[in-house]
């Protein structure tokens, strides 16, 4: 659009121009620099338009880096984001192995989840500009839509992924212990094909999705995890699981939708795989598993525990927590006083019933 002379008039550095791009407001007239010229066969030689490198402003002229420069925070977090750096860093090297281009982005939007669980991809760049992961990866690109590909673009992967784990799998020490669990989470998306309804969650009435994941005992941090319909049964997903991470030691702990004959037969090509299930028949009694005789050590909590052979080569554990027996106990007594009070007659309709 055509600018206006008293514009054109404003002093602004020499081999430039002013373009006027229609839209009032501070950036409606931007200054561009000359970046060189166009010759053309026939006609006169046409200059070459280049970069903004400032604004009209109040028959002014800003260059632009006074217009962007914006405030910075004072002070930066550090605790916090020091410490995810400080156990985090033996992930460095498996990323850089399989994602050598995103590692730097995935850290800084890893370490933000952590200090941060719940916060939301809106607010990751206001966090990131706020602590020190900024400095720990700087010029990191952590807009909403930047975390919403790289999270996509992450889940579609998923060859990379299984090469990660693997990786993280290996680097397990011999004398460590993987455990093997799985939770159902929440999840009512209508875009997510996994998303349905579980046993509970169809008497609850929201749809959820199956998480399994494997971890490290000792050191206390998950290994691999994947994503199943939320309607998947244990007996299903869990070899799945176990088959496509290739994980050939581990505990798998599981529940009562685990049939022991599923477990054997998946059991019978690992033989350094173990499981873990709750049960509820006979042999609780026939072995006297409610006489507790031991102390669980390597806890903080009061645990007790018993534990005895059966056939097949296994064993029955039977585990006492003397703090939430002791909460239970107390408020079952307390109810129990309650429904006497209750269910009692007032003196006033005692006395009725005398006269």
């Amino acid at each position: 659009m055509k600018v206006s002379e008293h514009i054109r008039k404003v002093p602004r550095p020499i081999n430039t121009i002013v373009e006027n791009n229609g839209k009032p407001g501070p950036n409606q007239y931007a200054v561009r620099e000359r970046a060189g010229i166009i010759y053309v066969s026939v006609g006169n030689p046409k200059p070459k338009n280049g970069h903004v490198i400032g604004h009209i402003i109040d028959n002014k002229y800003i260059p632009l880096h006074d217009i962007q420069e914006f405030a910075k925070p004072d002070s930066l977090s550090y605790g916090s984001a020091a410490l995810v750096r400080s156990v985090s860093k033996n992930l460095v090297d498996d990323l850089l192995a399989v994602y050598p281009c995103r590692y730097i982005r995935i850290m800084s939007v890893a370490s933000l989840r952590v200090i941060r669980p719940s916060i939301s991809n809106y607010l990751i760049s206001q966090q990131y500009k706020k602590s020190f992961v900024s400095v720990f990866y700087p010029g990191v690109s952590v807009s909403p839509n930047s975390v919403s590909n790289l999270l996509e673009n992450l889940g579609m992967d998923g060859e990379k992924r299984k090469a990660f784990f693997k990786r993280r799998i290996a680097a397990i020490s011999k004398e460590h212990h993987i455990a093997i669990d799985g939770t159902l989470k929440q999840d009512t998306s209508t875009v997510n094909d996994l998303s349905n309804f579980s046993y509970k969650g169809r008497v609850k009435r929201y749809k959820e999705i199956s998480v399994l994941y494997a971890y490290d005992l000792e050191r206390m941090e998950p290994v691999c995890a994947d994503v199943f319909p939320g309607n998947s049964i244990d007996a299903s997903s869990y070899p799945s699981f176990i088959r496509d991470n290739d994980i050939k030691d581990g505990i798998i702990v599981a529940d009562k939708g685990f049939p022991h004959a599923r477990i054997k037969e998946e059991l019978s090509a690992r033989p350094s795989l173990h499981f873990l299930t709750p049960m509820n028949d006979v042999r609780i009694a026939n072995n006297g598993m409610l006489d507790i005789e031991g102390v669980l050590t390597g806890i903080e909590k009061q645990v007790l525990y018993k534990k005895a052979a059966i056939k097949g080569g296994h064993y029955l554990y039977a585990f006492k927590d003397t703090g939430k027996y002791a909460a239970e106990e107390t408020t079952f007594l307390s109810r129990a006083k309650l429904m006497i009070t209750l269910t009692r007659p007032s003196m006033n309709t005692r006395r009725k019933h005398f006269i």
